[in-house]
Formats: structure tokens, sequence, C-alpha cells
């Protein structure tokens, strides 16, 4: 019987990198094996513009952008010491379906939360509430930990909430 894998969602934000090192804990803890994905949007980068105020717009490099998340997202994946067998993929897609997609045989989908409020939040949706409404295994929310003004460091390790 195949291993129980954990399938969690990943970039370069502080609630992923919680998420991420929670997933870690669950997959060595429960003997699975993790999955991070990094899902590159769709449209591609390549219909990025950059628009100064002083010229034309300048259309950015997809190549560059797209290398840029790749290498933010090996360095989140590399700090929890991945295990053999874990891996990390890169996917274009659509976030919420391709997470909903990739976690369909999983154990769990986990995944960072976010402090989009307002118009971000209308212009990119919520992948949490997408997930919660279309995946087929639990899906496990974990909030960027919280800072100690003073120290700067994590005052407890993060809770989760399933759903």
């Amino acid at each position: 019987m195949p291993q129980p894998t954990i399938v969690v969602g990943v970039d370069d934000s502080p609630a992923t990198r919680a998420a991420l090192r929670w997933a870690a804990d669950l997959a060595r803890s429960g003997g699975g094996t993790l999955r991070a994905v990094h899902v590159l949007p769709w449209p591609p980068a390549s219909e990025v513009y950059a628009c100064s105020v002083m010229g034309d717009p300048v259309q950015l490099d997809p190549v560059w952008l797209e290398d840029l998340e790749r290498e933010a997202c090996r360095a989140a994946f590399d700090e929890v010491t991945p295990e053999p067998g874990w891996t990390l993929a890169f996917v274009h897609g659509h976030v919420g379906r391709t997470l909903v997609q990739e976690a369909h045989d999983a154990r769990a989908l986990v995944l960072g939360t976010r402090a989009h409020r307002g118009l971000p939040r209308v212009l990119h949706g919520s992948v949490g509430h997408y997930c919660l409404d279309h995946a087929c295994c639990p899906v496990v929310a974990v909030p960027t930990p919280a800072h100690h003004p003073s120290s700067g460091h994590a005052t407890s390790a993060p809770r989760a909430t399933v759903g």
C-alpha cells in the first residue's frame, strides 16, 4: 500500500512557509510523503506589463519572473530538509483548481492563510475557499505565526484549522 501523500501549496510568503513546515511535520509523524506544489498562474507572466510613469509600458520577461518564483520555492522547500521521495512541483494553471487536482487522492491539502482583504480579495478570489468547496480530502489552513514585537521571533507554533 502506498504511503499517504500530504499536498501543500507553496510560494515564498511567510504563510506558505508556515504551511510547508506544518505539512512536513505531519508527513514525518504519519509516515507519509510530501508533495509541495507551486502553481504558476495562468495567464502566464508573459502577459504582465509594468507601466512606467516616464515612458512606454515594458513587457516583463516571463522566464525571468518564473525563475525567481522557482528559486524562492526551492529555498522554502529546502528549509524543511526534505525526506527522500518528497517532491516539489511547478504547475501552470488556476491556483485553486490545480491544488484540488493535485490533492485528489491525498491524505490532506495544506494551505497557508493570507491577509487578502478588500480589492485584492475581489481580484484574486480565495484559494482557501475554493479548495474547501472542491477538495475531496481534508483542507488544513495554517496561519502565519505571530511574531513577538521585540524579538522578531515566532511566539509559538502555528495552530491549524481543518475543514
